[in-house]
């Protein structure tokens, strides 16, 4: 920083020109001289100096306090004043232009400067106080939620722009008097002043939903945040964060009405359209053992069955994402063998010849699970019976424990025509790759990754043979162990 800049008010000419030489000596910038009141206003509203030193009696009808006094009003700058011992009957009434220091004539330049420096300090850290308040409020006024202060009586001290908009309350309302619990709804006003209390206690309390009150008496859902506001050890009152949560409410409604409806729908799929895909499926599977049942229609019969058959199981696939996504199935100590070996026994009964080689075998493999669990092994296994065009089918499942021996790592190693890299990061999501045509474009390996993860799992797919896609594929399973 250069020289710090002062003004001297004073009208007996001697003790101003001792002031400046001592000043000047003393590294400072004397940038004006005054003797009387008017003539400081105007030197310091046009020389804008870092300091004044003004003597409280000069010449003319107003003092320095009068000129302190329009100082203040106008300009944010310190002043010092010069007094001599008979003018102490003036300090009261100086006191109220919240002078920096007091020096009395005739003056001892250690006490000057002394004074001087602890001036410009002090100014410097009101400047950067009054500033930093200013960001703060600049910064509170542009917030969408209300921002408020009480006293410890709860009496509103603060607020923002959004807490008179939002309550409808205006200034003169606000410097009437209002409460924080004005600002509640009377049913929550109890609770309300209790967690108050809790919270000047000390007590942390993470939001709390209230039903806020306006000035016109409509109410509205909201969260406070508060916290104690504390000076010298003492909390004096609240600071609080008060945010309307009407949308999120409404959102909630909506959520929830959506989900009963999509659950009537699934409901109304799993039964109704069920029953009925089942009574037709019975009655075209009566038609083709009907000894008299004509040989040209069989074909067009087998494949209305096939369609129906694969009808229910899309809405049996639906239900089971439902309950997985519900996580309505508990978890418990499960041995994977059952599981496997019914997948196993459902992927061979498919009209095709299937080898599948693994070294699964029972009471060994133990994970937290459900029944759930044999819809990812059959979805597998399926899936790459089905994609696989060799005339016999080979796949091997092998197992092993992850290298932190959290996991079961279940490897289901196919032949068939493998899947593309960026169709290896969708694969699992039925939404993303809806229209694909590639492996697996049903439900199938959606639930099977809804349920892994449902136990705390993980599941993938990299190329059997690294960096040959047309080799086959490897779908990878991580499965919690269970003990």
């Amino acid at each position: 920083m250069g020289k710090a800049r002062i003004l001297i008010v004073e009208d007996e000419a001697v003790v101003a020109e001792n002031l400046e030489m001592a000043i000047t000596d003393g590294g400072y910038e004397v940038v004006g001289r005054a003797d009387n009141a008017d003539d400081a206003v105007n030197a310091a509203s046009e020389l804008k100096p870092d300091l004044i030193l003004m003597d409280i009696v000069l010449s003319g009808k107003k003092n320095g306090i009068d000129a302190s006094y329009e100082i203040k009003e106008k300009l944010d700058i310190p002043v010092i004043f010069l007094t001599a011992y008979s003018d102490f009957k003036f300090v009261d009434k100086a006191k109220n232009t919240e002078p920096y220091a007091y020096i009395v004539k005739p003056f001892q330049e250690g006490q000057l400067f002394a004074s001087i420096e602890m001036a410009l300090y002090k100014s410097q850290i009101a400047k950067r106080l009054k500033a930093s308040e200013a960001k703060f409020r600049d910064l509170t006024e542009l917030l969408p939620q209300t921002v408020f202060e009480t006293d410890e009586r709860g009496n509103l001290t603060f607020t923002n722009r959004t807490g008179f908009d939002c309550f409808g309350y205006t200034q003169d309302d606000f410097e009437g008097g209002l409460t924080v619990l004005q600002m509640i709804s009377p049913e929550d006003r109890d609770r309300a002043k209790e967690n108050i209390g809790k919270v000047l206690k000390g007590e942390y309390l993470n939001g709390v939903e209230y039903l806020v009150q306006r000035k016109d008496g409509s109410t509205f859902p909201a969260i406070i945040y508060s916290t104690p506001i504390i000076h010298e050890n003492k909390r004096v009152g609240l600071r609080g964060v008060l945010i309307d949560i009407i949308g999120r409410k409404q959102a909630e409604r909506r959520i929830e009405e959506e989900y009963r409806r999509a659950e009537f729908y699934i409901d109304l799929m799993s039964h109704d359209i069920n029953n009925a895909s089942q009574v037709t499926s019975g009655y075209l599977d009566l038609l083709l053992r009907m000894p008299e049942f004509p040989p040209k229609f069989r074909k067009h019969v087998e494949i209305a069955l096939n369609h129906v058959r694969k009808s229910s199981k899309i809405i049996s696939d639906v239900k089971t994402l439902s309950e997985v996504q519900l996580g309505e199935a508990e978890l418990t100590r499960i041995d994977i063998y059952p599981a496997f070996a019914s997948a196993v026994e459902t992927a061979m009964s498919q009209s095709r010849d299937v080898e599948i080689n693994s070294d699964i075998t029972e009471g060994r493999y133990f994970i937290r699970g459900n029944a759930m669990l044999f819809s990812v092994f059959s979805n597998l296994l399926t899936n790459a019976v089905k994609f696989d065009r060799h005339d016999i089918v080979k796949i091997d499942v092998d197992i092993s424990s992850s290298d932190d021996d959290l996991y079961w790592k279940l490897e289901f190693k196919d032949q068939g025509r493998g899947i593309s890299d960026h169709y290896k990061k969708i694969i699992f999501n039925r939404l993303e790759r809806a229209g694909e045509s590639a492996q697996g474009t049903g439900l199938g390996l959606t639930i099977a990754k809804y349920i892994v993860e449902s136990y705390g799992g993980s599941v993938w797919v990299e190329d059997r043979v690294r960096g040959d896609r047309t080799m086959g594929s490897n779908f990878i399973l991580l499965l919690p162990k269970g003990g």
